[in-house]
């Protein structure tokens, strides 16, 4: 069988994927969510991915990393093992 494009680049099944309660904002919820599922993502991949200006992306993904949710390493932001 053949999977779909979303089941051969997903690192996590997305039922399984949940938001911590501290995260109030959609557009965190949104970035939290895409990393979880995606696994990793630079700031240019979040930026086409959700049609979100980096402006917009760079304080949440600060926000983020400051709650240790997500990591970054170089240029791309990982979600952290909970």
């Amino acid at each position: 069988t053949e999977s779909s494009p979303t089941e051969q680049y997903s690192s996590t099944n997305p039922a399984s994927v949940s938001v911590p309660a501290e995260l109030s904002s959609d557009g965190t919820k949104l970035v939290y969510l895409y990393l979880q599922i995606t696994g990793a993502s630079t700031l240019t991949e979040l930026n086409q991915s959700l049609e979100m200006k980096s402006i917009s992306l760079l304080p949440i993904l600060d926000t983020l990393v400051t709650k240790e949710l997500v990591s970054r390493q170089d240029n791309q932001y990982l979600p952290v093992a909970g």
